[in-house]
């Protein structure tokens, strides 16, 4: 299976099925507080797919779960300074 077509895959399911997938399965690579925002990003490896969190730092609300196959994007959290 094509990593595109697990990224689909993943990227389908509830929000629900994707926070136990991670919680069971996903490995944490990094958090990054925005400090202009009010919102935490995480990245997480699971199932081969690096998968993005966003969720609001007031309320605690996770906003979205997706992966993403852009190893571009993957390096920009990992070098970006967001404070």
């Amino acid at each position: 299976m094509q990593i595109s077509t697990l990224s689909q895959k993943f990227n389908k399911k509830n929000l629900e099925k994707k926070y136990k997938d991670l919680w069971n399965k996903g490995i944490h690579l990094k958090t990054v507080d925005d400090r202009n925002r009010d919102f935490y990003y995480s990245i997480f490896y699971v199932n081969f797919l690096f998968v993005e969190v966003i969720y609001n730092k007031i309320t605690g609300e996770i906003i979205t779960i997706k992966s993403f196959t852009d190893i571009n994007k993957l390096m920009y959290y990992l070098n970006e300074d967001f404070q």
